[in-house]
């Protein structure tokens, strides 16, 4: 089975080669820390949401056994929150909202990271797109992983897209709220002689 931490090998191997490319490029410090960031939160959301890979064929055959009868997809919107709230008890909506609040907070960091690190004039509609594609990206590689394994084993739901584009608003509009601050915190840190 291919873990987090065989993708944290790969990973730091792929920041070192980011880190020297950007380095060469003579990106200012602060574009460096904030692309680190970034990289350090993409590295995050794909351990989280795709790993682990199984390769082991029992562990495949013992999860198809374990999850058989469960489709693993859901194309209407909202129906797993209700579906949640009307046939389950207490425990199981919290379960429900926990899993709302945290595909929103998985990307508030993308809205928040995503202006720091453009070189382009990032607008709402831009980072709406964002984190459209990435949430879509995502749920296509668990829905192939489905396929690949032939059972449910990564749940693909648009109202996981639906909470993670909201999540990437928030966090764009959190930007735009505190941009006057890093703003003057980049004049304070990185350049002392405007002060």
């Amino acid at each position: 089975m291919l873990t987090a931490k065989d993708l944290l090998l790969v990973a730091l191997i792929i920041y070192a080669f980011f880190l020297i490319r950007w380095i060469r490029k003579k990106e200012p410090i602060e574009k460096i820390i904030f692309k680190s960031c970034m990289f350090i939160y993409i590295s995050g959301v794909v351990g989280y949401t795709i790993f682990p890979i199984m390769t082991n064929s029992r562990l495949i055959e013992d999860t198809r056994l374990f999850r058989e009868g469960v489709s693993g997809i859901n194309i209407i919107p909202f129906a797993t929150i209700w579906e949640i709230y009307m046939y389950s008890g207490d425990m199981d909506v919290s379960q429900g909202i926990f899993q709302v609040v945290a595909n929103i907070i998985m990307f508030v960091p993308l809205g928040c990271l995503y202006p720091l690190c453009s070189k382009y004039k990032v607008s709402w509609k831009r980072m709406f797109l964002l984190a459209v594609a990435l949430s879509v990206s995502i749920e296509l590689l668990q829905l192939l992983q489905n396929i690949f394994y032939q059972v449910a084993f990564k749940y693909v739901d648009v109202d996981d897209l639906i909470w993670n584009v909201s999540g990437g608003l928030i966090g764009y509009a959190l930007f735009r709220l505190c941009k006057p601050i890093f703003q003057k915190l980049r004049v304070i840190i990185f350049d002392k002689s405007k002060i």
